[in-house]
């Protein structure tokens, strides 16, 4: 477990995973019982991503555990009033006192039921960053989940300060929890606010690190210059909060000044919508019979399923349907005949005329010709034909990729972004290709080792997907969850990991004032709250509103490492046992968030180093 290096040193081999880049390998070593340093664990440099590298937040893990200010023993509230001006006369307890405490809560709450009259869990819960908590609380998950319904509706951050808008539409276009360029086999990425060298870890630097030296290009589109642009082949300077017009210049450059000629139209036609045909109310012409989308067929001169054997449909032009149906979403059939049915690329085509390169200048500053070029080369890198083997199997080569950074891929223009960004790459079929753009991993869809196997067929020639029903006989009215996320939001789905990518915002603000045509019931609060490296009043918006509302909730348990501006309103602190001094094994493997790309699978022991 540990090695000897010397009478009174010792190192001790573990992980860090305080950041979804992780987790990374380490070692600590101790001297005379003392943490005194982090260092690299080379041992682990064939299967370690990062070749056994940390990134500096590892190294401060040494001042965490030595913090003066660190809590540790559990501690109870003494002043029952609370408020940001309350002194909440923390007073030290023992073990027994705390757990007794929290059982007997517990135990009041099952007596009077799991969930409360509005349907809502009494038990409520928060983690924090991206997930990575559960690989340092142990049984806690086990527990929460042998217990029953828990409500993880109150937010700490999420959809607010992650990237909320890739993690939905990514999953939902292609089971892209998070997106990456495949940077080993790509040769020109357009960086669009991605600051990949600061955020993304040992790993994502080192890979970024090897592309260079390779050759590759990387385009940093940003309004300031960091450190991912400093290494960066180009900065392009831009607006801040105008990268869609950056964007959508780019699309109108590839699909009307080049045209499809120019793109991967194998691809177009054969793996994506592209060939459907569109009716006059926005909704595709289907087959009167089967129901399938029709396609226009140029050999045959007429609308044929879009499964047809054989097909070689048509992306341009306007076509007379002799016979077709619509399908609006109520499942409404309405027959159709001698109508117009005009391709979803040619639609494409049409609505991104407008956006050329010099309306994008006179919004985001970049200008024109410099749009153009950029478009240009990521064309003419894309190497459209181009093939390359991959274990035995000979697969699309397209190495180019297009990424975004957070506040790109979230909040206002966030939407438009991914749109963008798919569209740019399932334009020339970089999508799911090696050297292109991929998803990482999936957290509303399972399971979440293999992306891949979460992919099934389902209606129209899409994936199969599980949303949230919004039709009368099996939506949701009553909502499980204090956000109402399968109420409200159908592509969040009812995953493990759907109420923390819901609204969480609205746990917060129901708590203080509903619609005014709210015709649900009142959101309650939770008998028992329960936090674990979280801070929601300063990781979520609008802290004074926020804190007011904390400072209602009846229990309050918080695993606490120093007193916080939201444990501070706690009932109980219950001392966190940080990461030099726990013990955990997780498994590692297959992909994760950022550029976390495994060659190995296996486990990974984080143990005390120090007691």
């Amino acid at each position: 477990m540990t090695a000897a290096t010397a009478r009174n040193e010792r190192k001790v081999p573990s992980y860090c995973y305080n950041c979804v880049a992780g987790p990374d390998f380490m070692n600590v070593k101790v001297i005379d019982g003392v943490a005194t340093e982090i260092e690299p664990n080379f041992a682990a440099a064939e299967v370690h991503p990062a070749r056994g590298r940390v990134c500096v937040k590892a190294h401060g893990l040494v001042q965490k555990t030595y913090n003066p200010h660190r809590i540790l023993q559990p501690m109870k509230r003494t002043n029952p009033k609370k408020g940001r001006n309350e002194d909440p006369g923390f007073v030290p307890i023992s073990w027994d006192e705390a757990l007794d405490t929290i059982a007997a809560r517990l135990a009041a709450v099952r007596e009077k039921g799991l969930v409360d009259d509005a349907g809502l869990p009494r038990v409520a819960a928060s983690f924090g960053h991206g997930g990575t908590p559960a690989m340092y609380m142990g049984t806690l998950p086990a527990f929460l989940a042998a217990w029953g319904p828990i409500d993880f509706s109150f937010g700490s951050g999420q959809g607010v300060k992650c990237v909320h808008s890739e993690h939905l539409y990514g999953e939902f276009w292609h089971r892209a929890f998070t997106v990456a360029a495949d940077t080993p086999n790509c040769r020109y990425v357009i960086s669009i606010g991605s600051n990949v060298d600061a955020s993304g870890g040992p790993c994502a630097v080192t890979r970024h690190a090897d592309a260079r030296v390779r050759g590759y290009k990387r385009v940093q589109v940003e309004p300031h210059l960091s450190v991912t642009g400093a290494c960066a082949s180009e900065w392009v300077p831009i607006r801040p909060k105008t990268d869609p017009a950056f964007m959508f210049a780019l699309i109108h450059v590839l699909v009307c000044e080049h045209g499809v000629g120019q793109l991967d139209l194998p691809f177009l036609r054969d793996r994506t919508s592209s060939p459907y045909l569109v009716g006059p109310d926005g909704l595709y012409l289907r087959d009167p019979d089967s129901a399938r989308p029709l396609v226009w067929d140029p050999v045959a001169g007429r609308a044929v399923p879009f499964d047809t054997p054989g097909v070689q449909p048509a992306l341009e032009g306007r076509f007379r349907v002799a016979a077709a149906v619509t399908v609006d979403a109520d499942d409404a059939r309405q027959p159709l005949a001698d109508v117009e049915g005009v391709p979803a690329h040619t639609m494409l085509v049409e609505h991104m005329r407008k956006y050329t390169p010099e309306w994008a200048e006179g919004i985001c500053d970049v200008p024109a010709a410099t749009i153009r070029r950029i478009a240009g080369e990521y064309l003419e890198n894309a190497q459209i034909g181009a093939t390359i083997e991959v274990d035995g199997a000979t697969l699309p080569l397209r190495p180019v990729a297009v990424t975004l950074g957070k506040s790109v891929n979230n909040g206002w223009g966030a939407f438009e972004c991914c749109w963008a960004r798919t569209v740019l790459a399932t334009l020339v079929g970089a999508l799911e290709v090696p050297g292109g753009t991929l998803g990482t991993t999936v957290r509303l869809n399972r399971p979440h080792d293999d992306r891949h196997l979460s992919v099934a067929a389902g209606e129209d020639g899409f994936m199969a997907q599980k949303f949230n029903p919004t039709d009368k006989a099996h939506w949701v009215a009553q909502p499980t969850g204090r956000n109402a996320h399968r109420t409200l939001v159908p592509i969040v789905g009812n995953s493990a990991w759907s109420q923390a990518l819901g609204p969480t915002q609205l746990a917060w603000m129901f708590q203080r004032e509903v619609p005014r045509d709210f015709n649900m019931p009142k959101p309650t609060l939770p008998d028992i709250w329960f936090i674990y490296r979280s801070n929601p009043a300063i990781s979520f918006w609008d802290t004074p509103s926020l804190v007011e509302t904390i400072a209602t909730f009846p229990f309050t348990v918080s695993f606490a490492y120093t007193v916080d501006e939201t444990n501070f309103f706690a009932d109980l602190l219950l001392p966190e046992a940080t990461d030099l001094e726990s013990l955990q094994m997780i498994k590692v493997g297959g992909t994760k968030f950022v550029e976390q790309f495994w060659t190995a699978r296996g486990v990974v022991l984080r143990q005390p180093a120090v007691e």
